[in-house]
């Protein structure tokens, strides 16, 4: 009875393999009688898969192709009540994102107060593989967040869709002073592509931690 079953059910997978081949030589427009025809498995290897497009819905949303990444965050000071500071946000920049990046948006997730920003000195540059600076012209606003702040970061122009490998986006935001408490604070990055209806892509959490040297 076993011994039945199991040829029952090889001659499942095999026929189930052979349905899988034909669906796929046909969707990849593969002549019948080509050497992929012949070898199926063959087309997983060599079928080239053409670049992603840009990815925009009937109902005018727009939407990454392949996302930017969070890398770090880092303060140029990292002790409480410290002023003259920047934080500074490291993403890293896919080949191809399909849609430009318009903006950011960077919320203060954790901490034991809420840290105020000062508007007008932000800091925003493109870091290619070279390690050159390249300064992207932007506007910040501050929009109230429950009983944080919200950072927006409007790109202008926007991020290119296309970059070379390995490039990173910083941008550097100057808080009013580092927080009397020390302890962990988190950092909501949030991006959002070009588009009139931008679908928005949390990123991650930027981590700075504040010592106190009274102790």
């Amino acid at each position: 009875m076993l011994a039945k079953w199991y040829v029952f059910m090889h001659k499942k997978v095999i026929s189930t393999i052979a349905l899988l081949s034909i669906f796929v030589v046909n969707n990849a427009n593969i002549p019948s009688n080509s050497f992929y025809a012949l070898n199926p498995s063959n087309i997983f290897s060599d079928l080239t898969i053409p670049p992603a497009e840009a990815v925009q819905l009937r109902d005018g949303k727009t939407y990454f192709v392949q996302l930017p990444t969070l890398l770090d965050a880092e303060t140029t000071v990292n002790r409480t009540y410290a002023s003259s500071v920047t934080y500074y946000f490291s993403i890293a920049l896919p080949q191809n994102m399909g849609e430009p990046l318009q903006k950011l948006e960077i919320s203060q997730a954790e901490g034991f107060e809420s840290i105020d920003f000062l508007l007008n000195d932000t800091i925003a540059y493109l870091q290619p593989p070279s390690g050159d600076r390249v300064p992207i012209p932007s506007k910040t606003e501050i929009l109230p967040n429950q009983d944080k702040q919200k950072i927006t970061v409007t790109f202008d122009p926007p991020i290119p869709a296309s970059n070379a490998p390995n490039s990173q986006l910083i941008v550097g935001l100057r808080p009013v002073s580092n927080p009397h408490y020390e302890g962990v604070y988190l950092f909501g990055v949030v991006a959002l592509p070009q588009g009139d209806r931008p679908n928005s892509q949390f990123l991650g959490y930027g981590r700075l931690h504040f010592y106190s040297l009274r102790r």
